[in-house]
C-alpha cells in the first residue's frame, strides 16, 4: 500500500515542481512557448523543403530552417501590410465623426432618455443630458488618445523588439533541431523514467500539432466566412471587422462574443462617420447575423473536429478545463487550458495508468 502511495506521488511532485517552476520563470516559459508554437506551424514547410534534393543532394537544414523562417515572417508582414492601413483608417473614421450632426439627428430619443432618468430620479430635470453625451462622445472620438496610445506603443518598443528577437532566436533552432527540447527534457529525466518520457514527448507533439493546426485553420475559416458575408452586404470596413472577430476564435467560448462585440462597435462608429444614421441598426442586424452564422458553422463543424477529436476528450472535460484555465490566469489561461491539459492527460496515461480516474479521461486517447 505504501509503495503504491508513493508511486502516486512521485509524478504529481514531479507535475507540481515543474508547475512552480514555469510560473517562476513565466517570461522565459512565454517566449520558448511562441518560439515552439511558430516551430509546429513552420513544421509541414520545413518537412516539404527538406525532400527537395539538387543533384542528388539534400539542401542544408540550417537553410531550410532560415527559409520556413522567413516565410512565416513574410505571412505575419502581409498581414501587417493589409490590415495596419484599414487600422488607421478605422481611426480617422472615428476622428472625422460630426458630432453636432450626431446629437441633433438623435435629439428626440435623447430628450426621451431624460425624460426617462428624470422620471425615476436618476438625474435632475436641470441637468444637461445631451451635454453630458456630447462630452462623452467627444473624449471617446478625441484623436489625443489614439496619440497616447501609439505612444505607449512606441515607448515599449525596445523590450518588444528584445521579444521578438529571443523568439526568433529560439523558433530558429527549433526549426533546426527538431530534437532541441526533447534532448533538454530527458536530459532532465531520471534513467529509470526515459523510456515512458520519450513516450510523452512523441504522443503530446502529434496532438499538440494537430490542435494548433486545427486552430489556425479555425482561424482562418472564420475570418474567410465573416469577411465574405460582411463584403456582399457592402457593410463598412468588412475585412477589419472579419479579420478581429476571425482572430478572437483563439479564446474559446467567449471569443465570438468579444469579436462580435467589436464589430458591432467598428460597423456603428463607420456608420455615423459617413452620416447613414437610419443605416445604423441594419448594419449592426447585419453584423449580428453574420457572426452567428459563422459561429453556428463553428460550433457545430469545426471546434468537434479541434477539440474533441485532435486532442481527444470529451467536450465536459474541454469545457471545464477552458474554465479553470481562465480562472487561474484570465484570458491567457483560457487559450492555453486546452493544449496544457492535454499535457497533463498524456502525462498521467504514461504515469499513473493504474489510476481508474486517469483510465477513464484516457481510454481515447
Amino acid at each position: 500500500m505504501k509503495e503504491n502511495i508513493i508511486q502516486y506521488l512521485k509524478p504529481i511532485t514531479g507535475i507540481a515542481i515543474i508547475g512552480f517552476m514555469l510560473w517562476y520563470f513565466s517570461d522565459i516559459v512565454a517566449y520558448v512557448l511562441v518560439a515552439l508554437f511558430l516551430a509546429m506551424m513552420g513544421a509541414p514547410l520545413l518537412k516539404l523543403l527538406n525532400k527537395i534534393k539538387i543533384r542528388k543532394r539534400s539542401l542544408p537544414k540550417a537553410l531550410n530552417a532560415a527559409i520556413t523562417l522567413i516565410a512565416m515572417l513574410l505571412v505575419f508582414f502581409a498581414f501587417i501590410l493589409i490590415f495596419v492601413p484599414l487600422i488607421i483608417q478605422q481611426a480617422n473614421v472615428i476622428t472625422s465623426i460630426d458630432v453636432n450632426a450626431l446629437l441633433y439627428h438623435y435629439r428626440e430619443p435623447i430628450q426621451n432618455l431624460k425624460e426617462f432618468l428624470v422620471q425615476y430620479n436618476v438625474i435632475h430635470s436641470e441637468e444637461t443630458v445631451i451635454q453630458n453625451i456630447e462630452n462623452q462622445v467627444r473624449e471617446l472620438i478625441d484623436l489625443s488618445r489614439f496619440t497616447n496610445f501609439f505612444g505607449n506603443i512606441l515607448s515599449a518598443t525596445g523590450s518588444v523588439f528584445m521579444g521578438v528577437f529571443i523568439i526568433l532566436f529560439l523558433t530558429f533552432y527549433s526549426l533546426l533541431d527538431d530534437s532541441l527540447w526533447k534532448n533538454l527534457i530527458l536530459m532532465l529525466t531520471p534513467e529509470d523514467q526515459v523510456d515512458n518520457m520519450k513516450d510523452v514527448l512523441h504522443d503530446s507533439k502529434i496532438l499538440l500539432i494537430r490542435y494548433f493546426q486545427g486552430i489556425l485553420l479555425e482561424v482562418l475559416i472564420m475570418m474567410t466566412l465573416e469577411s465574405t458575408g460582411l463584403l456582399i452586404f457592402k457593410i463598412p470596413n468588412a475585412l477589419l471587422i472579419g479579420f478581429f472577430g476571425g482572430l478572437m476564435n483563439i479564446i474559446p467560448y467567449i471569443g465570438p462574443i468579444i469579436g462580435a462585440t467589436l464589430g458591432i462597435v467598428l460597423v456603428i462608429l463607420s456608420e455615423l462617420s459617413l452620416g447613414n444614421y437610419d443605416q445604423v441598426m441594419t448594419s449592426v442586424i447585419i453584423v449580428v447575423t453574420i457572426f452567428g452564422g459563422a459561429n453556428l458553422i463553428d460550433n457545430m463543424i469545426l471546434q468537434p473536429q479541434i477539440y474533441s477529436k485532435s486532442v481527444k476528450a470529451h467536450p465536459v472535460e474541454v469545457f471545464l478545463a477552458i474554465i479553470l484555465g481562465g480562472k487561474i490566469a484570465g484570458i491567457a489561461g483560457m487559450i492555453l487550458a486546452i493544449p496544457t491539459y492535454t499535457v497533463i492527460k498524456v502525462i498521467a496515461r504514461q504515469f499513473m495508468q493504474r489510476m481508474k480516474l486517469v483510465k477513464f479521461l484516457t481510454s481515447k486517447m
